[in-house]
């Protein structure tokens, strides 16, 4: 955690610079105002609890639509497709303890050789509904400022099983289904960041810290590990620290918002 803390003190830092010399630049002072955006983003996802037992860190890539109302709250919609983490070799042994060369990492394929070309890795798909508000720092940016929001969704995540030309008969087509661990939950979701909009399209941005906790269960109906299906309830959570590229879609600017030399 605490390379982490020093990571966003890193980001926090870089953003309120970069906020001060846009500032120096303002012709006029900024009003707020109704718009709809679309965003891209990226997040670096640190496991907590029970995901934590099965995965390494990964990643994730999405986007949404956001609406800023003139009060500056912010309503939206958000899709991420998590990708890249290493599932952890404890795990593996557990999950695959038949299938894998015994003090390995390694499958043994139908010809009882060690197959390195098989891997398994963590796979993701999250939708988010979230609500916040902004609160400005500066009279030059009404738009922009210090964001919180907090949100509700569903998390769907499995052991994404990559087995080149069949080599293990035993992950082929539906049989993978035993082993990948499917598993759906609702989740609560919270962010803070620094957001900021500018007339310049290129200079819209946002970057934080996210934390997301997850109710969830396995979905397959049998577990060739467990030899009949997982019951289990499990509570799952992570960190991500995320960065992000506005694409305003609509502004309503009655005041002449967004009124800078750039």
């Amino acid at each position: 955690m605490k390379k982490v803390c020093i990571i966003i003190g890193i980001l926090f830092y870089c953003i309120f610079t970069v906020q001060a010399q846009l500032q120096e630049r303002v012709s006029v002072v900024d009003s707020t105002s109704l718009i709809v955006y679309s965003q891209f983003e990226f997040s670096y996802n640190f496991p907590l609890a029970d995901l934590r037992t099965d995965y390494h860190n990964f990643m994730s890539v999405g986007t949404g639509v956001d609406v800023k109302t003139d009060k500056n709250f912010i309503f939206g919609f958000h899709f991420n497709y998590q990708f890249g983490g290493k599932v952890r070799g404890e795990t593996l042994n557990e999950s695959f303890k038949e299938l894998i060369a015994k003090g390995t990492n390694y499958f043994i394929d139908q010809k009882g050789v060690a197959n390195n070309e098989l891997s398994v890795d963590y796979r993701g798909l999250y939708f988010n509904f979230v609500f916040g508000k902004i609160f400005p720092v500066s009279k030059y940016y009404r738009n922009s400022g210090i964001i919180v929001e907090g949100g509700v969704g569903v998390l769907q995540h499995y052991m994404h099983i990559t087995n080149p030309n069949n080599a293990i008969l035993s992950l082929k087509g539906e049989y993978s289904k035993g082993y990948d661990k499917l598993t759906l939950g609702f989740s609560l979701y919270q962010f803070i960041g620094y957001q900021h909009i500018t007339k310049r399209n290129l200079l819209c941005f946002y970057g934080g810290i996210e934390f997301s906790e997850i109710f969830s269960k396995r979905q397959r109906q049998y577990d060739f590990n467990l030899m009949k299906k997982d019951d289990n309830s499990y509570f799952e959570s992570f960190i991500g620290l995320k960065f992000g590229w506005i694409i305003p879609l609509y502004k309503h600017n009655p005041h002449r918002i967004f009124q800078s030399r750039f």
